[in-house]
């Protein structure tokens, strides 16, 4: 019995000694103990390269150190390998072998194959209407505001599923594509800048037929466009209407009383086409546009060879002006002095990405709080301004980014503003006007672009559609043969190499485009009625 009783006292010293030693640590570095229960929670997001010159994680962002802090959680970011398509396939195979990450930012919409409605029902993601309701107050707070950003952010049966990216101001943030203007050609001509599609044609003739770059050569083209991705000249009418949204149509899907139009089948096509034809055979075009090699067209603005052209707001006109370029944005050309343009270029308010919970989350609550910080008033801050007294001010009531972000001697303001905040690259939360104001448009020229571009009204532009998985195949299966036919036709078309549009159109309702037409126009009506 003494034995047993020596046994149990050494046990107790045992204990207590190894107790004595973890207190001592806890007074050494009392963080231990936060450490040792703080909880985890996965993040795949892909790098931003803006991010990337400074750090190599998310978590280093100043704004997610605050996070992190305020909820006393660990985040866990994965980056797959940036460039190509290592995003997908790491997203491809976590999916494959259900490895899944807490959450996963991802464009739901156009890069997983069926969309978000095919995500849920591959348990992939999760409904998240009930979670929000429960423990996201802010996010929850902002729906209940805002009931036409809910509807682009649930699917078709009411399921919410991400916590976007939205642009607080969708005609500033979202407009930032559009016809460009060399202003000191305009002034040696004594013109002003054109509105009509008659103005843009004498334009272009002057451009033409004067030496503007001075050379003694002429080698001036009137007219280009600069677009990256693009292997089509027609793919950038696609994206921002210009000159075809003269005649009130799109050369692609547009919305009118409620009924899906496909601008090749409308009447009004073909004076687009022979607008087009005739700019064309007088050398008013950039050749170039037909093989839409960026790098050269861009070699030729910085040449002085190219008068006016189709950029960026901020890579191609603040790029060039920033070269001792005069240019300007100019309007959206109408057919009639004094119409206000229907078409431009305007991207929607939800940026199509969202942070979506999986099906692999233990601590779902909890992956919900980190998100929802997102969108308190701290969160908003944070975000998009970063630390206050170091990456921004408040001056006059509005907050201001200091001069470690707007002249850091090392970084762009895009990257410079990513050490401390993730406005520049996005994200699940509300990006802010007086981002885009400060950083976007931080140029005189970029402003006076920005309000040119705004003009136009866009209110035939389609809304954010879901298809079902048999839609989508069905579309997928009509448009990449319709699409392969009509960039090469419209080229055709453009060239003069033909000359009948109802060739083309034709050949479109062999290739079933009326079957196209009727899949978008279900799935215009079932987001109509969305609730």
């Amino acid at each position: 019995m003494f034995g047993k009783k020596k046994l149990k006292v050494w046990r107790f010293c045992s204990i207590l000694v190894v107790f004595v030693f973890v207190i001592g640590l806890l007074a050494i570095n009392p963080k231990m103990n936060f450490a040792a229960t703080k909880p985890t929670i996965t993040y795949f997001v892909q790098m931003d390269s803006k991010v990337a010159v400074s750090y190599d994680n998310f978590s280093k962002i100043a704004a997610y150190q605050l996070l992190m802090k305020k909820l006393n959680v660990n985040i866990q970011f994965i980056h797959p390998p940036m460039g190509g398509t290592a995003a997908q396939d790491q997203l491809n195979l976590m999916i494959a072998s259900k490895k899944l990450p807490d959450i996963i930012y991802w464009n739901w919409i156009d890069s997983y194959p069926g969309g978000p409605m095919k995500a849920l029902q591959d348990k992939v993601i999760i409904r998240l209407n009930e979670y929000v309701d429960k423990y996201a107050p802010n996010f929850k707070s902002y729906l209940s505001k805002h009931p036409d950003v809910k509807k682009m952010i649930v699917t078709d049966t009411g399921d919410l599923y991400c916590f976007p990216y939205l642009r607080e101001d969708p005609e500033i943030q979202g407009t930032f594509y559009g016809p460009i203007v060399r202003k000191d050609w305009l002034s040696k001509l004594k013109i002003n800048p054109p509105e009509t599609v008659d103005e843009w044609y004498k334009m272009l003739k002057a451009f033409k037929n004067n030496d503007l770059n001075g050379n003694g050569k002429n080698d001036e083209r009137p007219f280009s466009i600069s677009l990256g991705g693009a292997t089509s000249p027609r793919r950038a009418f696609d994206y921002c209407s210009f000159l075809v949204g003269a005649w009130g149509i799109k050369t692609d899907f547009f919305v009118e009383n409620n009924k899906i139009q496909y601008g090749p089948l409308k009447p009004q096509y073909s004076d687009f086409i022979k607008t087009l034809q005739k700019w064309w055979k007088e050398g008013l075009i950039d050749p170039d546009v037909l093989t839409m090699n960026r790098d050269i067209i861009r070699a030729n603005i910085q040449n002085d060879l190219i008068g006016s052209f189709l950029g960026l707001i901020g890579g191609d006109l603040a790029f060039f002006v920033n070269l001792k370029k005069d240019l300007m944005g100019v309007k959206y050309p109408v057919l009639k002095k004094g119409q206000k343009p229907e078409f431009g270029h305007r991207e929607p308010q939800f940026a199509k990405s969202g942070a979506a919970i999986t099906t692999s989350c233990k601590n779902i609550p909890l992956a919900i709080k980190v998100l929802d910080w997102g969108w308190s008033k701290e969160g908003f801050m944070a975000l998009n301004f970063g630390v206050l007294g170091k990456s921004y001010v408040i001056k006059d009531g509005r907050p201001v980014y200091t001069d470690e972000v707007m002249n850091n001697p090392q970084l762009d303001r895009p990257s410079a503003l990513a050490k401390y905040a993730c406005a520049s690259f996005g994200g699940p939360f509300i990006q802010a006007k007086e981002n885009a104001l400060q950083i976007g448009l931080g140029l005189p020229q970029q402003k006076e672009a920005s309000e040119n571009w705004r003009y136009a009204s866009n209110t035939k532009l389609l809304p954010i559609l879901s298809f079902t998985s048999d839609e989508a195949k069905k579309l997928a299966d009509i448009m990449n043969v319709v699409n392969t036919y009509y960039d090469e036709m419209f080229v055709r078309l453009m060239t003069g190499k033909i000359n009948d549009v109802e060739q083309l159109r034709k050949g479109l309702k062999r290739m079933r485009i009326d079957e196209a037409i009727k899949i978008y126009q279900q799935a215009y009506n079932r987001y109509i009625n969305r609730k």
